[in-house]
């Protein structure tokens, strides 16, 4: 059953609509291709907590993107699925997660060499940093990459990378926005990511930031969590505190 459409206030909206639409901007300039669903982006807002929380779901399929690496037989495709949870209260993020999906294509067959996600709760989560990336080996779900126009076999490397499933580092905010600026930083060269940047510079203020009062918290608790910026005193149980 679908989700209701949520109506949300211009300034979240907007910022949604005009980062997505810099990055499309940027990407065609390079001479590259951004595929989407066929649906606005007002439309990826839905309830998602009773009316308490929205949640903001967007797929894109980024085709030929630079890679050095690969012969010219070959070339490089890019999946990004952002699934964000804002609160409707105060239009701060609850929960971020951006899935990215590396395939090498040759002939009709897209082969996915690297599958990770970014990740943020509000609060943390046991055994996580409160920011992290964490490398897996499952695909985006096929429904959601299909919608975007990707129309080739899809293969999964056998065996799959196991090992790779508890595998969590340590980020800074990873949000949608975030992983879209690495992307063109990483891919598309100095030139074009110098006036992305200064285009989307202006927008990041409307965008709904991380709820950080778990985080804030936790670092004043300094005796009570590791000497890294990015494991807090959410991950020891309240017994251990003052060990």
């Amino acid at each position: 059953m679908s989700r209701k459409v949520i109506s949300t206030p211009s300034k979240v909206r907007s910022a949604y609509e005009s980062f997505l639409e810099a990055f499309c901007e940027i990407v065609e300039s390079a001479n590259r291709s951004v595929l989407f669903p066929d649906a606005p982006v007002a439309s990826c807002f839905t309830d998602s907590g009773g009316g308490t929380t929205v949640e903001f779901k967007r797929c894109l399929y980024l085709k030929d993107w630079p890679c050095r690496k690969l012969p010219a037989s070959k070339r490089l495709d890019v999946a990004v699925m952002a699934l964000e949870e804002i609160t409707r209260d105060s239009w701060l993020l609850k929960r971020s997660t951006v899935y990215l999906n590396y395939f090498v294509v040759s002939n009709t067959t897209a082969v996915l060499v690297q599958s990770l996600h970014y990740d943020f709760v509000e609060g943390g989560q046991p055994h996580h940093p409160f920011f992290h990336v964490q490398l897996t080996h499952e695909p985006i779900p096929e429904a959601d990459l299909r919608s975007t126009g990707f129309d080739l076999q899809l293969k999964l490397q056998e065996p799959s990378s196991e090992c790779w499933v508890t595998t969590r580092i340590p980020t800074s905010d990873m949000t949608l926005a975030s992983v879209l600026y690495c992307l063109v930083a990483d891919h598309l060269g100095t030139g074009f990511f110098g006036q992305f940047a200064e285009r989307v510079h202006s927008i990041q203020e409307r965008l709904p930031p991380p709820s950080f009062d778990a985080l804030k918290n936790s670092i004043q608790k300094s005796a009570a969590h590791l000497k890294s910026s990015h494991w807090f005193a959410h991950m020891r149980e309240p017994a251990q505190q003052n060990i």
